[in-house]
């Protein structure tokens, strides 16, 4: 695993820095090897702390068109009197730019946005290191909730680009919908993944307070007496409650977006059998414009028009190869799979258009 060097940052003071709120604590970015890899109690030894937490890690961050999801574990790490520390673990990154995709290559120092976000929501934290701890994982926990908001809008902003591609009011292409669905299902799963762990594992507090561990246990049998328990132990109830709360509502936003997926595809065969249906027709009036202009003319003959040295001999000639192609072209658009649009019209006229200039210009040229 590769770690960035630690920085000061103030987080949990707000948006706007609230009087009394955050502390200032060591910031740094963890990249995992791998992906499933977990380490918590690896990383708890190695820091020499007292007391850890983890909290599941869940931003999306960043301006429109340029936004990135990042999902993974804030671990929070506390000693005596020194600030405490909150490492970044990420498991993995999505970013907008060029398309919804999956960051590749080495995980870069957190950005601006990134360290933004862990200003909110505005926490006091005071107490002993364990309360420290607990209160700032109970309330990274939240954000993390919070941002479930936030990944909805991507599902939100995904929806109305395939109305808008439905409805003919986008030129956006299917393909690229379909795989911004696929990417915000990964990221999704990825990060219900992170609030069950956190949930089943008590925000790892086990690692050092079995006893709120195993009071906060589904399946015990009584409850213990809340002298037996710190008082810090409610705020930890809430992390665990936020991270609870989280997965349900991921799941949710998994099953939407699954379904998407399935309307997606069929839309997309729809699709496919409409193009090949307008390929067929245009075939089909291509053959008519072309053939039934040389069917008028084996009627009557072109010889006494040409050569089209006058306009009398030319309206006479190209008005009935004009006016059985514009015939054509009228009632292929009018059996066109979809809605008519001006642009059709307008195709259709210049390709006549075309047609009628290629005939005159062969029936000027031709000898006498």
């Amino acid at each position: 695993m590769h770690e960035a060097p630690e920085k000061g940052h103030q987080v949990l003071q707000g948006r706007t820095p609230r009087s009394g709120h955050g502390t200032e604590a060591l910031l740094s970015v963890v990249s995992l090897s791998d992906p499933w890899e977990d380490g918590e109690r690896e990383a708890f030894e190695a820091s020499a702390s007292e007391v850890v937490m983890v909290a599941p890690l869940l931003r999306v961050v960043g301006e429109s068109g340029r936004r990135r999801l990042v999902v993974g574990r804030v671990r929070v790490t506390a000693t005596g009197q020194e600030r405490p520390r909150v490492a970044l673990a990420l498991q993995a990154a999505w970013s907008e730019a060029g398309g919804w995709h999956e960051e590749t290559g080495p995980v870069p120092a957190a950005d601006d946005a990134l360290i933004a976000s862990l200003a909110e929501p505005a926490h006091r934290i005071d107490g002993d290191t364990a309360r420290v701890a607990v209160t700032m994982a109970k309330a990274f926990a939240e954000a993390s909730r919070n941002d479930v908001l936030r990944l909805r809008g991507l599902r939100y902003e995904l929806e109305r680009g395939i109305a808008d591609q439905l409805a003919g009011r986008s030129d956006t292409a299917l393909r690229p919908l379909l795989a911004a669905a696929v990417e915000l299902a990964t990221a999704v799963g990825r990060a219900r993944d992170q609030a069950v762990e956190a949930a089943r594992s008590g925000l790892w507090v086990w690692l050092w307070h079995e006893a709120v561990y195993r009071a906060d246990l589904p399946h015990r049998e009584e409850p213990p007496s809340g002298s037996d328990l710190p008082e810090w132990a409610a705020t930890y109830r809430a992390g665990v409650r936020h991270c609870e709360a989280m997965d349900a509502e991921l799941a949710e936003e998994a099953s939407r977006l699954h379904s998407l997926l399935n309307s997606m595809s069929t839309f997309a065969i729809a699709q496919g059998s409409e193009a090949q249906d307008r390929f067929t027709l245009v075939v089909g009036v291509g053959a008519s414009v072309v053939a039934l202009p040389a069917l008028v003319l084996s009627l009557y003959g072109a010889a006494p028009f040409l050569p089209m040295d006058s306009f009398d001999r030319a309206w006479r000639a190209l008005l009935p190869i004009g006016m059985t192609a514009l015939a054509a072209a009228l009632m292929a658009i009018r059996w066109m799979p979809g809605r008519a649009s001006a642009r059709h019209y307008g195709a259709t006229a210049a390709v006549i258009v075309a047609l009628l200039s290629v005939l005159l210009l062969a029936g000027v040229l031709v000898p006498g």
